[in-house]
C-alpha cells in the first residue's frame, strides 16, 4: 500500500501532522547562528613582560641613538653597554632563552608599538601577543627605531614607553581567561 505524503509526515513526526508557518519552515533550513567563541590567546604576555623588564634594565644602564647596540668590548654581543629601544628588546629576548631572539622579541615589540600609539593619542590595533605577519612586525620595528632616533628624544621618554608597554602586558596577562 502506498503512503501519501501526509501519512509519511504524520508517521515521521510520531503523531498528527503539525502545520508550520512559512517562517518556521525557512528557519528549519537555516544554519544556526554561530555562538561567539572566546578569542584564543596565542601569545604569552608574561614572557613579553619579562623581555620588556629586561630591556628596561639595559636601557637604564645605557641608552643610545642611531645604533642598536654599543658593546663594552668590540664584537661581543653579550657585553652590551648601551642599546636603543629595539636593540634592548632583542638583547633581552636573546638572554631570555633558546630560540630565535627576533621571534621571542616579537610580542614585546608589539606591546611597545601599541603603547607608542596610545602615547600619541591613537587607538592601537590591539594585536599585541598574537602572531603578527612578518611584514607588519618589521614595519613596527622601523617605526619604533625612528621614534627612538628622533633628535631630542630622552632616555626618560624611552623608559616611560617601556613602562607603559609592560603595564599593558600585565593587564593582558591578568585578563586572559584560564
Amino acid at each position: 500500500m502506498r503512503q501519501t505524503i501526509k501519512d509519511r509526515l504524520t508517521t515521521a513526526r510520531g503523531g498528527p501532522e503539525l502545520r508550520r508557518s512559512m517562517r518556521d519552515r525557512i528557519r528549519a533550513f537555516q544554519r544556526p547562528e554561530p555562538q561567539p567563541q572566546p578569542r584564543p590567546w596565542r601569545g604569552r604576555p608574561e614572557e613579553a613582560y619579562a623581555v620588556l623588564e629586561d630591556a628596561r634594565a639595559v636601557i637604564a644602564r645605557g641608552w643610545i641613538q642611531d645604533h642598536w647596540f654599543a658593546s663594552r668590548r668590540s664584537g661581543e654581543f653579550g657585553e652590551v653597554a648601551a642599546a636603543c629601544l629595539v636593540g634592548a628588546v632583542v638583547h633581552a629576548a636573546r638572554q631570555s632563552g633558546p630560540g630565535d631572539p627576533v621571534i621571542r622579541a616579537g610580542p614585546a615589540l608589539d606591546y611597545l608599538w601599541d603603547a607608542w600609539q596610545e602615547s600619541r593619542g591613537l587607538r592601537a590595533a590591539g594585536i599585541a601577543g598574537l602572531a603578527a605577519p612578518r611584514e607588519l612586525r618589521m614595519a613596527r620595528v622601523r617605526d619604533l627605531t625612528r621614534w627612538n632616533d628622533q633628535p631630542g628624544r630622552t632616555r626618560e621618554q624611552v623608559l616611560g614607553l617601556v613602562d607603559l608597554a609592560a603595564s599593558r602586558a600585565v593587564m593582558a596577562a591578568v585578563s586572559i581567561p584560564r
